[in-house]
């Protein structure tokens, strides 16, 4: 009786072991759907116009487009400006954020606008506001054009980079 009351104990642990390695819990994993109101689009382009004429025309390798918050996020935007149909400069921003009602777009990270009257801008994080066809930041700013660099505190100026006011400027003559 001894061995079997040995055989019952060691069948009770051996099963009671098998018992626990057995039943291994599964987890679900439930996969997060994005909204319905957001989707991706590769080489995304967008245009503004004002009365028939080209005012804006934006271009991006891709765009995460809010359709409720009426948005894009864009990577690698290219932005060219125009006056009456007329090419006045370009934004080269890394990403940026366009309003897609107000046109407005916040140019995240490095930021650099070439006039074609060949000014230079360069700033991190600027706004340009298509309402009142302004470009705006309050970071640090290096603007060269004919011979000079000036720099400064933050900055505001007209997209052809003709009429520019600068916070706390300091001018340098090449």
């Amino acid at each position: 009786m001894n061995f079997c009351k040995k055989s019952f104990v060691c069948a009770s642990i051996f099963f009671s072991i098998f018992l626990f390695l057995g039943c291994k819990s599964e987890k679900i994993v439930i996969e997060e759907t994005p909204p319905m109101s957001e989707r991706t689009i590769e080489k995304f382009t967008i245009t503004q116009t004002e009365d028939g004429k080209l005012k804006m025309m934006l271009e991006a390798d891709s765009a995460i487009v809010d359709e409720d918050g009426n948005s894009a996020h864009l990577k690698l935007p290219i932005v060219k400006f125009y006056d009456k149909g007329n090419y006045v400069s370009t934004l080269i921003t890394e990403s940026a954020d366009i309003n897609l009602e107000t046109y407005d777009v916040k140019g995240i990270g490095k930021c650099v606008i070439d006039a074609a009257n060949n000014g230079h801008l360069q700033t991190t994080d600027l706004t340009y506001n298509a309402k009142k066809n302004l470009i705006y930041s309050d970071n640090n700013v290096k603007i060269k054009k004919r011979g000079q660099t000036i720099y400064g505190t933050r900055f505001d100026a007209d997209t052809k980079l003709e009429t520019v006011t600068i916070k706390n400027q300091r001018m340098v003559l090449d």
